[in-house]
């Protein structure tokens, strides 16, 4: 049976912390995505094992759900960094785009501000 995750309300906080415990408790409920399975209906839950990420079903595609990483050290990242991945501390949103390689520049940031 699939499972869903809390809807994203107005507080975008209280929300990543609803996901967190969501995640923590039903993780292992979580189906495994396969490549037979179809995105046709939309809210379905499943755990990507090939790309090691959460996607929820919307739209007839999966999505990915952002899942926050370990704040990278340089630009250039640590093995096992891939093209997608989110990071954020109070200065800072990360972006990586790129594979680790051990040389390429890969982690983008831009600066947070209050407005």
């Amino acid at each position: 049976m699939p499972v869903t995750p809390p809807i994203l309300g107005e507080d975008i906080r209280q929300w990543g912390r609803q996901l967190n415990l969501f995640l923590t408790r039903n993780l292992g409920k979580l189906y495994h995505k396969t490549t037979e399975d179809n995105p046709s209906e939309n809210g379905i839950f499943l755990w990507d094992e090939t790309k090691n990420y959460p996607v929820v079903s919307a739209q007839n595609a999966f999505k990915q759900v952002a899942m926050k990483q370990t704040t990278p050290s340089s630009s250039v990242g640590a093995a096992g960094d891939s093209a997608g991945m989110i990071a954020w501390d109070t200065n800072y949103i990360y972006i990586c785009t790129a594979a680790h390689d051990g040389s390429t520049a890969i982690w983008k940031r831009v600066a947070l501000s209050t407005y």
